[in-house]
């Protein structure tokens, strides 16, 4: 090859390197609200794009359901078909030494048949993924750098084989789909939803269930209605959260908050309008400052209680890390805030539209739990 030609080839391997490191810090960098698809990477597209869940109608309820309530809804007439999906915390090794040896991972426990029955064409091949051992989503092997044929090593030293890797969507967002058997072994057991082939109309069935769940503030779903087919409509799934915020080691499920070095690394304070100083995850304090300069500038600001997130210290406090039951919250993550509304005029909803608006523009969320709860979720909040 020429001198000439040795160079022009140097320069188009340049150009290719060059035009994909663009497109990868277009994608990953910044704060979280860049990119086309507001900075993280999914594998899949919505259920209903992957002709999955197409007939089935997610029932979900608050704290999830008993073994009687599903019970009652299975029985009922209207029910042709019906898959309880417990979901929990899987207590996976971290690798490390010391006390942070722990890392939280999201894991669902389903009959095998019936929820390949209710996933569609896919579903046979999942069930039989899932009679042999783990079945990882496409985000979660990546978050553990698994393949098939893998070990999914818990904490205490058992482990689980990989016995397949599907579409996100398939595992409604789930990192780990088990065995309901099990599941319950690592304490999965609880029924978080379920996803039912209604017998007749869909009205007929959402009737039935409310009345033998009387009581229950309950919902439904469709698979063309949501991203992923899961309870906690509005929550980004922990897979996505760690995808893109970070994943961290605990000294246990129920006990501590992340490892030093990851709030080192990924916790910072800065003065936002509205709500001066905050201590949030660094990807996500300048949307919230966007959201806070926005509401601001509209001479809006007088509908958010600042008093109230500087009591709570923001998006991250230790006494806001986890729930009451002991688990972990989204404050973990520093990308949810939360703040008491002012007084609205007479007449006003308690939470002004133009708030949910002025946050949803900048991918926070409202995800109840009482009062103005945010958490920041990406595009189409």
């Amino acid at each position: 090859m020429t001198a000439r030609g040795r160079a022009l080839a140097i320069l188009t391997a340049l150009s290719v390197f060059v035009a994909g490191w663009v497109v990868f810090v277009a994608r990953w960098s910044g704060p979280a609200g860049a990119g086309p698809d507001r900075g993280f990477g999914v594998a899949g597209a919505r259920a209903a794009a992957l002709d999955a869940f197409g007939d089935q109608l997610l029932i979900w309820a608050p704290g999830g359901l008993s073994e009687r309530e599903v019970g009652l809804v299975r029985d009922s007439t209207r029910v042709a078909a019906i898959s309880a999906v417990r979901t929990g915390l899987l207590a996976v090794a971290s690798g490390r030494r010391g006390s942070y040896r722990v890392v939280p991972v999201e894991a669902m426990g389903v009959d095998p048949d019936a929820y390949g029955a209710a996933a569609g064409r896919a579903g046979g091949k999942l069930a039989s993924m899932l009679d042999r051992g783990a079945v990882l989503s496409r985000t979660g092997a990546g978050l553990r750098r698994l393949r098939p044929g893998g070990r999914l090593r818990l904490a205490g030293g058992s482990s689980l084989r990989v016995t397949g890797v599907v579409d996100d969507a398939l595992l409604a967002g789930y990192e780990v789909a088990l065995d309901r058997d099990v599941s319950g072994r690592y304490g999965v057991r609880r029924a978080s939803y379920l996803l039912v082939r209604p017998r007749g109309p869909l009205t007929g069935l959402e009737a039935a269930v409310r009345g033998l769940l009387k009581g229950r503030p309950v919902q439904f779903a469709l698979a063309a209605d949501r991203r992923f087919l899961r309870g906690e409509d509005g929550a980004l799934p922990l897979s996505l959260v760690k995808a893109r915020f970070g994943e961290f080691a605990l000294p246990s499920l129920r006990r501590g908050g992340p490892d030093p070095g990851w709030t080192r690394s990924n916790l910072v304070t800065r003065r936002v309008p509205v709500l001066g100083r905050v201590r949030c995850h660094r990807m996500v304090v300048e949307d919230l400052a966007a959201a806070m300069g926005d509401l601001q500038r509209r001479k809006l600001d007088g509908l958010v209680d600042a008093a109230e997130v500087r009591r709570r210290g923001g998006c991250w406090s230790r006494r806001l890390l986890r729930g009451r039951d002991g688990r972990l919250t989204r404050y973990a993550w520093g990308t949810a805030v939360a703040f008491q509304a002012a007084s609205p005029p007479a007449g006003r909803p308690a939470l002004d539209q133009r708030v949910l608006k002025a946050m949803a523009g900048h991918g926070f969320a409202w995800v109840g739990h009482g009062g103005a709860h945010f958490e920041w979720v990406g595009a189409g909040a």
